[in-house]
Order: structure tokens, then C-alpha cells, then sequence
């Protein structure tokens, strides 16, 4: 709208500075999803997406627009006003993807939506990336979903960025959890006494009976793993392990608690 204006720092969209935020043509080419939506009670959200139109001169499939609402269940000839927040935000969904954008910026993208709708709304977007190769920018504290559509992430401490990296790489370079499932209780509190011994900085989640689960640092986990395999304890071999990843919950946090360690 033109009502905020730089007063530090510069933008670039596309390998290109912006321009002075008078001038919308780079903004054009960008659909956004605010966190907090104004609508129009009085409009129904056919009528707003006319009005978006011809207010950001766009041009709309609105075969396009009629699929998307029938997919994420909306009805588009419903007066704003009697909607509730999940539907509000349907609008608000199809708004920043009704129109040929190369980028899109996406606030809470799912807050409102039931699970049946989040999962179809992650589907409409990764055909939307198939079919005109666009950049989504999302943010979102639900991080099993981040974790499952997104490529990269960028995680925020106090305002500032503090890692940016794929999914992948991030979890390679996390903690890694092992899950053991000992013969006997004996042979479990042996291999918990060799752990403390030459693995100081494994933590230890879960103790019960003869199961344990604990995590370590990467760089510790393939010498740890050779152990596991190779090695009786207690005269027992190990009955079952698994191996994971870190979930992207797990990696925030670790951040965070860094943070407070500080």
C-alpha cells in the first residue's frame, strides 16, 4: 500500500534492488498471505477478489480461482462477515495464489485450517511450484509441517537469523537419537555405564526397564553404532536398535536452549 517505508538496509527481489515503494511493479509479482486478515464483512469473497483485482491490476484465472475454492471446501458467494476463522483464512490462501506471482509470502499459512485442509493446502502449493517454478517464503511454528514441505529453513533467535540451511543438512549436522532394546535390565545398566564412561555428552531421554533411548552428536554416531552392533553386554547381544534423526522440534529447541546457556 505504500504506507511503510525503508530506513535502513536494502531489498532485492530477484537478483534486483527494489524500487522506491511508490512503485508496485515489484509488488506485482508477489502474493502474500498476512498473519492477522482484514476482510471486508459486507463482500462476499468473490466480489473481494474482483476488488483485489482491479486494485493491483492482475490478471486472474478464475478457473483457477473456482478450483482452488472447491478443493479447500469454500463458499465463494458467503458475505465475509459469516465466515468462520478457518474459512477466513481460505480466502486469505486463495487471495496470494490467484494471481501469476514468481514469489509468495505466506504468514501462518494453516492457522485455522483443519488438518484435512492444511495437507490439501500443501499440495496446491507444491503444484503451484511444479507448474511456474515460484518461490514460497512461509512462516509457521508448526514445525512437523515445515519439516515435511519445505526444502530450506531459516530459524529466528531474538530477531535475528541465526542458520539458514536445506532440511536435510540440518538434520545431518543434529543430535542423533538412539532407541535400544537390551535382553535384560542387567545388560542394559552395563551399556548405560559404558555410555557415561566414553560418551559424556550423550544424553539420556528415556530409562525403563530394558529400554533406552538417548541422543548424541553426530560426529560420535557411527563409532557408537559400531559398538551397539559389534558387542555383547551383560553376555547379551542387543535385541532391537533404531537410528533417527533429530525432528526439526527437536533441532529448535536446541537452539533456543543454547541460547539460554549463553
Amino acid at each position: 500500500m505504500g504506507f511503510l517505508h525503508l530506513n535502513e538496509g536494502e531489498i532485492f527481489i530477484q537478483g534486483e534492488k527494489i524500487k522506491p515503494v511508490s512503485d508496485v511493479d515489484y509488488r506485482n509479482n508477489i502474493g502474500y498471505l498476512p498473519g492477522e486478515l482484514g476482510l471486508y464483512k459486507s463482500l462476499n469473497a468473490l466480489e473481494l477478489f474482483k476488488h483485489f483485482r482491479k486494485l493491483y491490476d492482475m490478471e486472474i484465472d478464475w478457473e483457477y480461482v473456482k478450483n482452488l475454492a472447491e478443493r479447500l471446501k469454500l463458499d465463494l458467494e458467503r458475505k465475509m462477515g459469516n465466515l468462520s476463522k478457518g474459512n477466513k483464512q481460505k480466502v486469505g490462501v486463495i487471495s496470494a495464489l490467484m494471481g501469476k506471482f514468481d514469489i509468495l509470502i505466506m504468514d501462518e499459512p494453516t492457522s485455522g485450517l483443519d488438518p484435512l485442509m492444511q495437507r490439501e493446502f500443501y499440495e496446491i502449493v507444491k503444484e503451484r511450484q511444479n507448474r511456474s517454478k515460484c518461490t514460497v517464503f512461509l512462516s509457521s511454528h508448526v514445525l512437523p509441517e515445515v519439516e515435511e514441505f519445505c526444502d530450506y529453513v531459516a530459524i529466528i533467535r531474538q530477531g535475528k537469523i541465526i542458520e539458514i540451511s536445506s532440511v536435510q543438512e540440518l538434520k545431518d549436522k543434529s543430535l542423533k537419537e538412539f532407541e535400544l532394546d537390551f535382553m535384560s535390565k542387567e545388560s542394559m545398566e552395563e551399556f548405560k555405564s559404558f555410555l557415561d564412561s566414553n560418551f559424556p555428552e550423550a544424553n539420556i531421554n528415556y530409562n525403563l526397564g530394558s529400554h533406552l533411548i538417548f541422543t548424541v552428536n553426530p560426529k560420535d554416531s557411527r563409532k557408537l553404532l559400531k559398538e551397539i552392533s559389534d558387542k555383547e553386554w551383560g553376555g547379551e547381544l542387543i535385541r532391537d536398535f533404531t537410528i533417527k534423526h533429530s525432528s526439526l522440534d527437536k533441532i529448535f529447541m536446541q537452539y533456543y536452549k543454547e541460547d539460554d546457556n549463553e
